[in-house]
């Protein structure tokens, strides 16, 4: 069933917001620019704005309209940066950045291996970093490709930033298409590594999103674990409850 239009619209706003394309303190289209291109109600686009405001990513001001705010607090998911690499060719928007700390091959563990479809204990390229908006480290994240992917796409070995995306870096080097995506999530306690590598005092909380992204085959192309801190907004949902 599709979502209502008011939820589409705030969709479509939140996904430019979340990409980088509606950067803070940048005005969003005007309600009357929102009604004629979603051919909608005045009061659907009030409602859509509405759900924005409520999630903290926009301000409205008098003689101004709405505003993108400022320094929102977003956690993006790898599917969300992959759709930001696509439109823009850089997965990173601006202030962000990413410090490699590590691309090597391993052996997979078993939450790999089930994440790829291999044998645990088969030879996978993992690749681990930190990313940054400014100074402040917002997530750090493992990424995991077969060694097949990783032949075929060698700069997952090297220990440097691949700026449009390991995903999108991954597709045009095997030509093969990221077709449906899988995100789970949980939320736990930091380890002791995160809590340094987030500069968090422990014990801290923090969000774990695991992510496949499938060809259209159905054969899985990363395998994605990210743990962001406490207090980053990672995706909204609304959905029928009956009635």
């Amino acid at each position: 069933m599709a979502l209502p239009k008011y939820d589409q619209i705030a969709g479509d706003l939140r996904g430019k917001i979340v990409r980088g394309e509606l950067a803070a303190g940048q005005a969003l289209p005007s309600e009357r620019e929102l009604t004629d291109r979603w051919k909608v109600s005045r009061a659907t686009v009030v409602k859509a704005l509405d759900v924005l405001r409520l999630e903290g990513l926009i301000e409205t001001r008098q003689g101004t309209g709405s505003l993108v705010k400022e320094r929102v607090p977003l956690a993006r998911t790898a599917g969300e940066r992959y759709a930001t690499a696509v439109a823009t060719g850089n997965i990173y928007t601006a202030g962000e950045y990413a410090e490699i700390l590590s691309a090597e091959l391993v052996a997979a563990p078993e939450h790999v291996a089930t994440g790829l479809g291999i044998e645990t204990g088969d030879s996978v390229v993992r690749r681990h970093r930190v990313t940054f908006e400014g100074e402040t480290p917002t997530a750090t994240s493992y990424s995991w490709f077969t060694a097949q992917v990783g032949e075929a796409a060698p700069r997952l070995l090297q220990r440097e930033r691949v700026r449009e995306g390991t995903t999108r870096y991954v597709e045009m080097q095997t030509s093969r298409r990221p077709h449906t995506g899988r995100d789970w999530w949980t939320a736990r306690l930091a380890s002791d590594e995160e809590l340094e590598l987030l500069r968090l005092m422990g014990p801290a909380a923090v969000a774990e999103a695991r992510h496949v992204a499938y060809d259209a085959e159905g054969n899985a192309l990363t395998y994605e674990v990210g743990v962001t801190p406490a207090g980053r907004w990672a995706r909204t949902e609304e959905y029928a409850m009956g009635g």
